[in-house]
């Protein structure tokens, strides 16, 4: 169970880290690109798709949800 407990508390860190820095629980494609390292939106379209991460459509945007983002980011770097 330790390792249980280690998943959540680095999948909570990240979404603190994450609200901390943005100051919302969603994000737009820009901010998105930013916290996955890409050089620019299309590139951090395509990782959304590869991590089956889906958008939420508000208006004419899409955004990506804080929490949903936090765990695939963990998953990815390998702490699940």
């Amino acid at each position: 169970m330790a390792g249980q407990a280690t998943k959540w508390q680095d999948i909570a860190a990240k979404k603190k880290d994450m609200f901390e820095r943005h100051g919302v629980a969603m994000l737009n494609l820009q901010q998105v690109a930013k916290e996955l390292g890409c050089k620019d939106e299309r590139t951090a379209k395509k990782q959304l798709e590869r991590m089956d991460i889906p958008g939420v459509a508000v208006g004419r945007r899409v955004l990506y949800e804080v929490d949903v983002l936090a765990k695939a980011l963990v998953a990815r770097r390998g702490m699940v």
